[in-house]
């Protein structure tokens, strides 16, 4: 079985100022960003007929995102919204720019986060990285536990949840970190396979519409 997992569209638009938002700032998607979510449509044609279950984080921009995926491909069920997969609060960096961080002394903090996924001991982030990481495993074992082989379910969250299902997969983080790799960028999927009890990555940070090339 397969979980595909999106990272919600844009919620900044040309010239608007562009700022860490988190849990506690529940921004629309911007028109580019529903034409995103749009474009999941034709990604999703080889696995839709396969697509058991939807679930959301609960901010409007991940709702958004997996309603207009779900309205497209015709998805009837209710989509889920579960809590475990709202984007994480980023305490004093919420509402800054990079820059205005980088002024406030993050700026070694800042490029350990982009860069190689170290968690930020100073602007008091939450939950706790332990706390997401067994969140997100408590879902994808729930998940597996309720699909049958070859279903998908399709999970809509933010770019700091997104990293921790690579924690899934036994060395994955480590060398997407390596790698500069870890960030999905707005509108772009990844995916994860479960076979005979073990996650993979399928592919990573991939734009639709050509996820299953």
């Amino acid at each position: 079985m397969r979980l595909l997992l999106a990272r919600h569209g844009n919620t900044f638009g040309l010239g608007d100022k562009v700022v860490w938002v988190g849990a506690s700032t529940d921004l629309p998607l911007t028109a580019k960003g529903k034409e995103q979510a749009a474009a999941l449509r034709v990604g999703l044609e080889p696995v839709k007929a396969r697509m058991k279950r939807i679930v959301a984080g609960p901010l409007r921009r991940t709702r958004e995102h997996a309603a207009i995926v779900a309205d497209l491909i015709g998805f009837e069920p209710p989509i889920e919204i579960d809590e475990r997969l709202r984007e994480l609060d980023y305490g004093l960096w919420e509402g800054k720019t990079s820059e205005e961080i980088q002024a406030l002394g993050g700026e070694s903090e800042l490029r350990a986060w982009n860069e190689r996924g170290v968690w930020p001991s100073s602007p008091g982030w939450s939950p706790s990285e332990r706390a997401i990481a067994e969140n997100v495993a408590r879902l994808a074992d729930e998940l597996a536990a309720s699909l049958d082989n070859e279903d998908t379910a399709l999970l809509v969250t933010s770019n700091g949840i997104l990293k921790f299902f690579l924690k899934l997969v036994p060395g994955a983080f480590d060398e997407m970190a390596a790698n500069g790799a870890l960030k999905v960028a707005t509108g772009h999927c990844c995916a994860l396979t479960l076979d005979r009890g073990l996650w993979r990555v399928a592919f990573w940070n991939r734009q639709p519409p050509d996820l299953f090339r």
